[in-house]
């Protein structure tokens, strides 16, 4: 892959990297610390007040799948703002702010999620 020259020179691409790298650890780090498996054998992993249903349990270790989510998302908007840098640059920045709201909506929703138990 073609990295752009002014990619990293630019500094609303730095902020916004450097933004999404420690919100990326913060998620990490929040599931890491936050699932203990040793504790209860399943947990809760969806919560759907509408339906009869209400509370779907699963296997504790299924909460890892978060912090998975959050990489595989970041380094997915980090590659499609490289690729879009040289042609379309607010685009490039507009992917790398759409994270920011998917890493910080991924950080809420597993907290929700971990409240419940």
């Amino acid at each position: 892959m073609n990295i752009p020259k002014n990619y990293f020179h630019t500094k609303s691409i730095l902020l916004l990297l450097s933004i999404n790298g420690a919100l990326l650890l913060l998620s990490v780090l929040n599931v890491i610390l936050s699932v203990d498996t040793s504790e209860a054998p399943t947990s809760v992993i969806a919560y759907r007040d509408t339906t009869l249903i209400g509370q779907i349990t699963g296997p504790t270790s299924d909460l890892y799948q978060f912090a998975l989510f959050a990489c595989i998302a970041t380094i997915g908007s980090v590659v499609l703002s490289l690729r879009l840098f040289a042609r379309r640059r607010h685009v490039a920045i507009a992917v790398l702010n759409m994270n920011l709201l998917v890493l910080v909506l991924s950080i809420i929703v597993f907290n929700a999620l971990t409240i419940t138990l």
